[in-house]
């Protein structure tokens, strides 16, 4: 008997080989899905039984030409690199470990072909316990003597979570999945792991949380890192400094390396944090990249005059801010009346205030120049918030001591003067909190609170910018769908014009709550077009929106129409992806109403018949 059942990880990055993400993906998976790999060892096993024993262990798992090759939140396996790297586009999060290929080996003795199916059901488990929302490809190989499944993970999932696979995750998450499987299946378990788990007191989670407040601690108390490692050994914990620096209390197993913990915790973060905790905050300044677009008189979705933040008076801070906790933009006018008058009005406008929205970005009054210039603008924020959302990083350890004291608050007071005796506790604690801020920060409560306050009130000034950028270059783009341009450069994949997630994203993450209408029309295909609407929606209890597509003839007529509401995220997605194959649409152009898609169709079918 073997040592039972083992697994190695390796991870697949973005530029390696001078290769990008993408390629170096579909090598893997070239190499995963080769056939000869994957044939079977017994000969004498025709495909047509593997076939069988595919669709008896489990009918949901998709064979490719007859082998076990199978695949999660993947609609089509052919198609899995453009679906993976769709996912990190969408997410921004293309660069570094783009996936994880995992592989899980049998004994030699459990390696019969009669195995391969369990072991494709291992693979499914895992992934669903683990890894639910991360697409990935995995095939069983049948060319060795250790029979073998390799899983390749896209490490972004569908909710743009990255996955971060260090030794302890390993240790504490996947190999004791791994085992409580292999058991599931009739395979013996690696007995290694199961020791190593055993010695362990501490839960991943447990361990760092104590680690981080350990470290914190230390720092509060130390002019050098000597003293630190001084501080830490004598509350019996024992520390290793070097390259790294790692840390083990009496009560784990073995050390954790303290980048483990995130970025305040590396050795050169802790020499930092440690020489400036009495120094005062780092400050920083969002600026104003909104262009002020004067002199109109009717509704639109260009910006107002806004004073630059830091300019603004505390009041005028406290109104623009409370419009965006509202989920309201400062740069917006507020819309009275029904739905037809709101049309109505910004039908009139729009033609005259885009002509100066492209004026004022554009030095030659060229429409493509002051897209540039908006997505520059975008991105001088984009790294404007970068710096602010690393200025919170950097202070978390105060901010967090602070936020426990804003809790703890109400309680501290009823004892000191009130004398409710029951809260003692509390006012313990808040007294011991606001003595760490003090002296080991020289920073007060209200200091804090300030800071922490101004920070997140930055972000949502830079995020309503953004926002109101992007609401200026979709302007931009109405102009030229209306036929105001010759040539139209703005054509967009159909999975971005319908908008369908960015929007649910807004919804969840800045409670901007869209309410939207739109027309689609496409070169490709000159007899139809697509009309999207999204609504907003409340879903399992979350802010979130509802779209529902239609796709109409060039007469008017409905010729298929289906709602997010009525299916999965994933069903959803597939739809749009029928779409797109059925009417032979590869890129599209949005239209803000019905008039000018027809128009578009006319236009290009003129052009067609010269």
């Amino acid at each position: 008997m073997g040592s039972g059942i083992i697994a190695k990880i390796g991870h697949i990055r973005d530029g390696s080989r001078s290769r990008s993400g993408a390629t170096n993906i579909n090598g893997s998976l070239v190499y995963i899905m080769n056939k000869e790999k994957c044939d079977m060892k017994l000969t004498a096993i025709s495909e047509g039984q593997v076939i069988r024993e595919i669709n008896y262990v489990m009918n949901d798992l998709k064979t490719v030409d007859g082998l076990y090759i199978g695949c999660k939140q993947i609609s089509d396996i052919n198609d899995s690199v453009a679906e993976m790297m769709q996912v990190k586009e969408f997410y921004g999060k293309t660069g570094g470990r783009v996936a994880m290929h995992l592989i899980i080996s049998l004994n030699a003795e459990e390696s019969g072909i009669e195995n391969a199916g369990n072991l494709m059901l291992l693979a499914d488990d895992m992934m669903s316990e683990l890894f639910p929302e991360h697409q990935a490809v995995y095939a069983v190989h049948t060319n060795t003597d250790n029979l073998h499944v390799h899983i390749l993970i896209n490490s972004v999932g569908l909710d743009g979570k990255k996955i971060h696979m260090d030794n302890t995750y390993i240790a504490l998450k996947l190999h004791p999945t791994i085992n409580k499987f292999a058991r599931r299946y009739g395979f013996t378990p690696n007995a290694e792991w199961e020791r190593e788990l055993e010695a362990e007191k501490l839960s991943i989670v447990d361990r760092k949380i104590k680690l981080r407040e350990l470290i914190d601690l230390a720092i509060e108390q130390s002019t050098d890192v000597d003293m630190f490692v001084q501080v830490l050994k004598e509350g019996g914990n024992a520390v290793n400094v070097g390259k790294y620096v790692s840390i083990k209390t009496p009560d784990m197993s073995k050390a954790m390396r303290t980048y483990n913990l995130g970025s305040n915790y590396t050795l050169d973060a802790i020499k930092e944090r440690i020489a400036d905790r009495l120094e005062p905050f780092e400050a920083s300044e969002v600026k104003n990249h909104v262009a002020e677009i004067t002199g109109r008189e009717v509704v639109s979705y260009t910006p107002n005059v806004i004073k630059k933040y830091k300019d603004m008076t505390d009041k005028e801070k406290k109104e623009a801010i409370h419009m965006l906790k509202l989920g309201r933009n400062p740069w917006l006018t507020k819309i009275h009346g029904n739905y037809a008058m709101r049309q109505a009005s910004e039908e009139m406008a729009r033609l005259a205030l885009v002509h100066e929205i492209i004026t004022t970005y554009s030095t030659t009054n060229s429409p493509e120049e002051a897209k540039k210039e908006i997505v520059e603008r975008k991105k001088e924020l984009g790294e404007e918030i970068k710096t602010v959302k690393k200025l919170l990083s950097k202070y978390k350890p105060q901010i967090e001591l602070y936020k426990e004291m804003q809790v703890l608050m109400k309680r501290a007071y009823l004892y000191e003067h009130a004398n409710l005796v029951e809260y003692k506790p509390e006012y313990e604690r808040y007294q011991e909190l606001e003595k760490r801020l003090e002296e080991g920060y020289g920073k007060t409560i209200a200091e804090v609170a300030e800071y922490a306050d101004d920070l997140n009130n930055q972000i949502l000034y830079a995020q309503a910018q953004v926002n109101e950028l992007s609401n200026q270059y979709k302007a931009i783009i109405s102009f030229q769908g209306r036929g105001n341009e010759e040539e139209r450069n703005d054509e967009i994949n159909l999975f971005t014009a319908i908008g369908h997630s960015e929007a649910k994203n807004e919804a969840f993450l800045y409670n901007l709550l869209k309410t939207r209408q739109v027309y689609l029309t496409s070169k490709d295909n000159k007899e139809c077009y697509i009309r999207v609407l999204t609504l907003p929606a409340v879903i399992n209890g979350r802010n979130s929106v509802a779209t529902t597509v239609t796709v109409m003839s060039k007469a008017g007529t409905e010729l298929e129409e289906f709602s997010s509401e009525e299916m999965t995220a994933k069903e959803f997605n597939q739809k749009i992806k029928d779409i797109r194959k059925n009417y032979g649409i590869r890129s599209c152009v949005v239209n803000d109403n019905e008039n000018a898609a027809k128009n578009e169709l006319n236009k290009e079918a003129r052009k067609k018949s010269r």
